[in-house]
Formats: structure tokens, C-alpha cells, sequence
């Protein structure tokens, strides 16, 4: 399309030759012609002046240049925008393969896609335009709304909640046994029975191989927005808050509650029954001992301040040293202690 024509779908104004073809989007290094790209910093205003990019979306102080432009507050944001328009993610066709074992009493909506040899049980409901792949597990009981996108070898467990437009990819286990166990007298395990539910809001997004666990009684909560990385295990009865961002490898006990717009770093911890504020991040690594006040900014095991743990951080590395300087200040003393006796 043209870049007036572009700069038109994402509510922007434009400069330059305006009858200029978009055929696609690219990187500052790596466009060509026909291609789009986008300048977030003047640092990189270099690497525009050399690309060879026939368009270019800029903030809306910067000068101009050599092609034309789209000017935006927030350039990153309407490139992405862009992106959706020349790209479309794989999915299957509306309608039920062959091979798709469906229960007679599930229901599916209009434009609904089940592929090969999926699983969907009794009782179940599918909202329109939602896209279940190949080899999804779906137990009896399942609510789904609309527009969502449960990828390959997805299970769902029985009596789940999913609101709309919730993406789940490969792998993922929504909905498994929470990890209860009280020990008899005998030392043996007795399995504490997980009769809650799962509720995933709408548009939320769960990453592959992440296992959310139901509840031992009421509901684990993922609220509207949440993003959750690859590789996640959220235990059972935790709330995670509105628009939270949750990276690899992160785990979270169970019972835990999590404020909105909150963000942890890759392979962060959380202790069981611990509260997290709104808008608290918590770097990568960290361990969460005690609850987070809201807007906290954490690190480190257990965690702490993050400006106290970097100091912390800077005097380790200075210890060996230090130890070296107490033990030769001991021996002074040691010797002058001689002297004076």
C-alpha cells in the first residue's frame, strides 16, 4: 500500500511522497526497497540516513531526511501497528478436521477451527473465530470464549475458565493437580485433594511449556492483560493482577497475590502466601522472602532494595581485598600489642 494509505490506518500525518509503495517492514540494517522501517532514538539516525528503506516512521520532532515519513509519539508502537498489517500469523481454517474427536454435547461457535486429532470433551464451549491446532486436549467441562488461539499440545483440564481473545502456546498445562501433600504419621504423602477451577481473563497471553495449577478450593486467577512467559509455573490459588508481565522461567508459589501492572524478571521466586504490590518489579533472579509494598523495586535473595542490593553487589566483589586489609591490620595490632606488653 501507499504511505499515505498506511499513515491513514494508524492515525497518523505524513511528509514527503505520499503515492510512495509499502511492500513490507524491516530492520534499520536490513530493509530494502519497498520496506518500511522506524526510528525510536536520534542515536540511530545514522543507520536511517544509510538504510535503504523507501518509507520511515519518525517521532514527530525529527527532521525529515531523504524519504518519506509517518510521524508518531510513539514511533515503536505504530510500527508494530504497521507490522500487523503486512503480516498475519499462521492459522487453520475455520471448520472441524476429520479426525478431531468432539464430544455431541460440546459447542462450538461460528468460524470456529479444531484441528487434527484434537480432543475437545463433554460439555464444553468454544466462542466464535477461536482456533484450536492439532493434538489440544480440551477435558469435559472447558468454557472458551471468543477469538482465542490454543496452539499444539495444549491441555486443558476439566471445568476451566477462558475468557476472550486468550493466546496459549505449545505445551502449556492449564488447569493440573496443585502441589498439596500433608505428611502422615508413617512419613507417607497424603495427596490433598484440588477441587478449585482456573480463571484466565481476556487477553491474556500464556507461554509455551507454563503450567498454571487449579485451585485446592475456590479459583487461580490470571486477570485481564497478563503476559506470561515460556516455561512459567504458577502454583495453586495465586492471583496475578491486571497487565502484569511475568518472564521465563519465573515460579510462583502457592496462594500468592500479585497487584496489577506488575513485572518479574527470568527465573524471579516467590514464597508461598506472600502479597505483591501494584506496579512492583522484581528483577531477574530474585527471591521474594515477605510481601512487596506497591511501586517496589526488588532484587536479589533474599530480596531486597534494589539500590541496597547493588551496593551490596559492589562491596562483594571488593571482600577478598577487604579480608586481606583486616587480617594485616590485625597483625599490626597483634605485633604492636607485643611491643606495648
Amino acid at each position: 500500500m501507499s504511505v499515505e494509505e498506511l499513515a491513514g490506518l494508524l492515525s497518523c500525518t505524513f511528509e514527503g511522497d505520499g503515492k510512495t509503495e509499502i511492500r513490507g517492514v524491516s530492520s534499520l540494517e536490513r530493509a530494502g526497497e519497498g520496506d518500511l522501517v522506524f526510528l525510536a532514538h536520534p542515536k540511530y539516525r545514522t543507520l536511517l540516513e544509510e538504510s535503504r528503506a523507501s518509507a520511515a516512521i519518525i517521532p514527530a520532532g525529527e527532521k525529515q531526511g531523504r524519504i518519506p515519513v509517518i510521524r508518531s509519539e510513539n514511533p515503536h508502537l505504530a510500527f508494530i501497528k504497521a507490522v500487523e498489517v503486512f503480516y498475519s500469523p499462521y492459522r487453520l481454517k475455520p471448520g472441524i478436521h476429520p479426525s478431531a474427536i468432539v464430544s455431541p454435547s460440546a459447542k462450538t461457535g461460528k468460524e470456529v477451527a479444531v484441528g487434527a486429532f484434537a480432543y475437545i470433551g463433554d460439555g464444553v464451549s468454544i466462542g466464535a473465530k477461536t482456533v484450536i491446532f492439532p493434538f489440544v486436549a480440551i477435558y469435559p467441562g472447558v468454557k472458551i470464549g471468543k477469538e482465542c488461539v490454543i496452539h499444539s499440545h495444549v491441555s486443558i483440564r476439566e471445568e476451566i475458565r477462558i475468557g476472550n481473545r486468550v493466546i496459549i502456546h505449545n505445551g502449556a498445562s492449564i488447569g493440573s493437580d496443585g502441589f498439596g501433600y500433608l505428611q502422615d504419621k508413617d512419613g507417607s504423602h497424603i495427596k490433598i485433594p484440588q477441587t478449585g477451577t482456573v480463571i484466565i481473563e481476556d487477553d491474556v497471553e500464556v507461554g509455551a511449556n507454563t503450567a498454571i495449577d487449579r485451585a485446592s478450593l475456590g479459583e487461580t486467577i490470571i486477570k485481564k492483560g497478563t503476559k506470561i512467559d515460556n516455561l512459567v509455573q504458577i502454583a495453586h490459588n495465586v492471583e496475578i493482577g491486571p497487565n502484569s508481565i511475568l518472564a521465563g522461567q519465573v515460579g510462583i508459589s502457592g496462594s500468592v497475590k500479585i497487584g496489577k501492572n506488575v513485572i518479574m524478571g527470568g527465573q524471579a521466586g516467590v514464597g508461598d502466601h506472600i502479597h505483591i504490590g501494584d506496579k512492583a518489579i522484581m528483577a531477574a533472579k530474585t527471591g521474594v522472602t515477605k510481601d512487596i509494598p506497591p511501586g517496589s523495586i526488588v532484587a536479589g535473595f533474599p530480596h531486597q532494595n534494589i539500590r541496597e542490593w547493588r551496593k551490596t553487589k559492589a562491596l562483594l566483589s571488593r571482600l577478598h581485598d577487604l579480608i586481606k586489609d583486616i587480617r594485616g591490620l590485625k597483625k599490626k595490632v597483634e605485633e604492636l600489642e607485643k611491643k606495648i606488653k
